[in-house]
């Protein structure tokens, strides 16, 4: 997910849709009628078409399919008031060798996206780590991914067309709400411009080992996720990514810790003036997760997570330093349906020479009928900017319909 500052550097090829300057109250209830007789159940909504939702083949083969739209509306505070819209569309394509009578362990992968966007962070809301986790530069359609796995006993390998941020940095509890700081902490995403992660990604390696209940993992993929094919093997720079997640076994339920670290290291002079990015120096950081998990007594099922991140560099180098994020998710509450999720969310990022941005989301996730869904959502954000004090902008109130479908080919 784009930071503010890397969607103000992409290129606009096409203008702004139509849809993005509706008054926000209008747009999202035309968005609800529009869409409310054709509604259904999915499960919840990922950055990318992860292989484990790959549950249905023929000959090896599956097809799914992600389709999303969505009204973004600054209430009030903020920038201005006002509203955008977002559509996005994912599909992949994966041939499980195993399932396709070759050879154990392999799937090759392809998918592609196309999205068109308005840009409700820089001209609504004016925050710092982004409201929305579909959010693009204008219009994006590209090949999303294109690997190969293999698993060979305890070690698993990925080679091609990657977005990193699938296996590292992730914390599945978050998944369901929309802040973007939940999905990719933003001392990576608002510090690196153009690094790989949604909607971009790189040509890169990576391998991982699991031993009972702990697995290693690294990578290293090519730096520059916006062209990532014009150098496509990280010649003018690489990311390089580790972790170490545990599982751990705690009263009733399960908790999962996650440390990793990153480096970005830039090596020509294109990364850093000639897609008009300005300076992009090398950086690293460190981050963590904590995710429980737990059923209550009459089968409620829990789940919580804290999240942190730091970029100890310099304030030009990684203005955003330090990140912290909190929340909770219930589902299994409602008998009448049981896959309808709450979601509340905290996120606070600091900004040197200048101050703090607070998030707080509360989000419902609302299965239908035939594989559709609703989700709105709410947040209202303290300091938008993460100004220093003398020059912030009011806090916002900001209000968000997401609605979606995910289908599969067979089965």
């Amino acid at each position: 997910m784009p930071s503010p500052r890397q969607l103000i550097a992409l290129p606009r090829v096409f203008p702004t849709i139509g849809i993005a300057k509706k008054p926000p109250v209008l747009f999202l209830t035309t968005t609800l009628c529009l869409t409310a007789g054709s509604l259904a159940q999915a499960a919840p909504v990922s950055r990318s078409i992860l292989e484990d939702r790959h549950l249905h083949w023929w000959n090896g083969l599956s097809l799914v399919n992600h389709l999303e739209l969505e009204g973004v509306a600054n209430l009030r505070g903020g920038q201005a008031r006002g509203s955008s819209g977002t559509f996005l569309w994912k599909g992949a394509l994966a041939l499980h060798t195993d399932k396709a009578g070759w050879w154990q362990g392999g799937l090759f992968l392809v998918e592609g996206l196309a999205s068109s966007s308005g840009h409700p962070n820089t001209d609504y809301v004016g925050d710092l780590q982004g409201v929305s986790n579909l959010t693009t530069a204008a219009h994006v359609a590209r090949l999303y991914k294109a690997y190969y796995r293999q698993n060979l006993g305890p070690f698993t390998f990925r080679v091609g067309l990657i977005n990193p941020n699938d296996y590292f940095n992730d914390t599945g509890v978050a998944a369901e709400l929309f802040n973007p700081s939940f999905g990719i902490y933003p001392v990576i995403s608002g510090n690196i411009p153009y690094t790989p992660t949604y909607p971009y990604s790189s040509l890169g390696v990576m391998a991982a080992y699991t031993l009972g209940e702990t697995t290693l993992q690294a990578g290293v993929f090519n730096a520059d996720g916006y062209t990532d094919l014009r150098t496509p093997w990280g010649g003018e720079g690489q990311i390089y990514y580790g972790e170490i997640d545990e599982n751990l076994a705690l009263a009733s339920g399960k908790l999962t810790l996650k440390a990793g670290g990153y480096y970005d290291h830039v090596s020509s002079d294109y990364l850093r003036n000639a897609i008009a990015i300005g300076p992009a120096p090398s950086q690293g950081g460190f981050y963590g997760t904590a995710e429980y998990r737990w059923k209550s007594a009459n089968g409620e099922d829990w789940g919580a997570f804290v999240q942190a991140g730091a970029a100890p560099n310099s304030a030009s180098t990684s203005p955003i330093n330090a990140y912290v994020g909190a929340g909770l998710r219930l589902r299994d509450f409602l008998p009448a349906s049981p896959k309808s999720t709450l979601s509340l969310g905290f996120a606070r990022a600091w900004q040197r020479q200048a101050g703090a941005e607070t998030s707080v989301e509360v989000n419902w996730y609302q299965p239908v009928f035939h594989h559709f869904y609703i989700q709105p959502d709410l947040q209202y954000v303290i300091n938008p900017g993460a100004s220093a004090p003398g020059n912030t902008l009011a806090n916002a109130l900001v209000g968000i319909l997401r609605v979606g479908w995910r289908g599969s080919l067979w089965g």
